[in-house]
């Protein structure tokens, strides 16, 4: 018998031994999934690989981020208009620039595609921002305005003219387009805008350095301030972002930047764009930041985005837009040696100056949700730890000194990847840029 009990017990082991091989098997399997979500993002952030996907479904999304085509039109001498939507039933918000005594005698005028001649609105204006540059004289104070008119009709408007005490004929006054938005937020996407940094001329290489990183964490939706890229380049972005066959996804819209002024303050321009920005954007992204070419996002623990933002949600981290801390990078540091023959700049300047606390920054960063952020009078920003996310801004820096630098190699997470990446790979080598080395 007891022969029988001990056979039963053997055989009662082997059993054990091979279900706990096959739930280790399991497990390990389903950990696999796990850490690909959890690389690649959940939803839709994609990430980038060396291989080809025919994704039809991603022509479905075109929020055509080139309408209303804007451009600076002058109404007077200190008083520019640049751009006009409606996000709101008979109200339109037109973008521009001036002086507080031009602003404040302007009447709205706005065009219905089954009338003849205008219709005369209300008209209000509401300062951008808190910039103000007075660097044109002392008596001139220049800032940004939202000019908002209201109307009665129930028609759709096709488009808005100002008129002011000084400039009251009708027939000499611009006529701006205007952009319908949708009235529900309808994507998850990021949109990024992006303007000139202070750093001219911006290299190919730096810019598709810019493209290819933040597509790599799921900010793939650009929307390009132009005001001075190289035809070659926008083309061939544009190309490449609309080849349907191509594993990346992402747009690439270029916008006219012809600012008419050279000595505004940059806050003022920057605060402008950012306004331009979210109302372009406004319910074709759930979110939306600004940035210059020079400064990347740069994730310390998450892979994508989205899955910051998503564990804000789930956190009940809730804000209207999340302020992001900086850190700067002087370019006249030396090299890291591991990238040194690497053209991408991010690889090769991995020290960042040691802020002072007492020292403010440059301008702020934030990531808006501009559904929210432009139907709010009352803003809720929260600030997020740089232990989570950062902005690297890369720049020449007037007092540089070595002795003020500490080693951040926070972006070197993403090393392989960007050097892998496949934007950045066909860019340069089916259109051979100056035959750059991306080691």
């Amino acid at each position: 018998m007891r022969k029988y009990y001990q056979a039963a017990l053997a055989v009662i082991a082997v059993i054990s031994l091979v279900s706990l091989l096959i739930y280790r098997h399991e497990y390990n399997r389903l950990r696999y999934v796990l850490e690909v979500f959890n690389y690649f993002g959940k939803p839709g952030p994609r990430r980038d690989a060396n291989c080809t996907s025919f994704n039809p479904m991603f022509t479905m999304f075109n929020a055509k981020f080139d309408e209303p085509i804007p451009s600076w039109q002058r109404l007077e001498d200190d008083l520019y208009i640049y751009s006009a939507y409606s996000i709101n039933n008979k109200e339109i918000r037109a973008i521009g620039l001036g002086t507080i005594n031009s602003v404040s005698n302007m009447q709205c005028l706005v065009f219905f595609e089954n009338e003849s001649k205008p219709i005369l609105g209300s008209s209000k204006f509401i300062p951008i921002g808190n910039a103000v540059v007075t660097s044109l004289g002392e008596n001139s104070r220049y800032g940004g305005y939202h000019f908002i008119c209201t109307y009665t009709s129930n028609e759709t408007p096709t488009g808005i003219t100002f008129v002011t005490k000084s400039n009251k004929y009708l027939n000499y006054a611009p006529i701006f387009p205007i952009k319908v938005q949708p009235r529900s937020l309808s994507h998850s996407r990021i949109g990024v805008c992006v303007m000139q940094s202070s750093m001219k001329p911006t290299q190919s290489a730096d810019m598709i350095g810019f493209i290819s990183f933040h597509a790599l964490i799921g900010m793939d939706n650009f929307v390009v301030y132009d005001s001075g890229i190289s035809n070659e380049f926008n083309s061939k972005l544009k190309e490449m972002a609309n080849d349907l066959t191509s594993f990346w996804k992402f747009t690439y819209t270029v916008v006219p930047w012809n600012f008419p002024f050279t000595e505004i303050d940059q806050n003022v321009i920057r605060e402008i764009v950012e306004t331009d920005c979210l109302y372009r954007t406004y319910n074709n992204v759930a979110y939306a930041i600004v940035l210059s070419w020079n400064e990347y996002v740069v994730l310390k623990y998450h892979h994508a985005m989205i899955d910051l933002m998503a564990d804000f949600k789930q956190t009940k981290l809730l804000a209207d837009r999340y302020k992001l801390k900086t850190a700067t990078f002087c370019t006249q540091q030396a090299d890291n040696k591991k990238y040194a023959n690497s053209t991408l700049i991010v690889l090769k300047k991995t020290k960042s100056e040691r802020r002072n606390v007492n020292i403010l920054e440059d301008h702020s960063i934030y990531i808006h949700k501009p559904h929210v952020t432009l139907q709010n009078s009352h803003i809720y920003t929260k600030e997020i730890r740089k232990d989570l996310v950062a902005v690297n801004q890369y720049k020449y820096c007037d007092s540089y000194k070595s002795s003020r630098e500490v080693e951040d190699f926070t972006i070197l997470r993403f090393a392989q990847d960007m050097q892998n990446s496949s934007i950045l790979r066909k860019y340069l080598g089916l259109y051979n840029v100056l035959d750059i080395d991306i080691k």
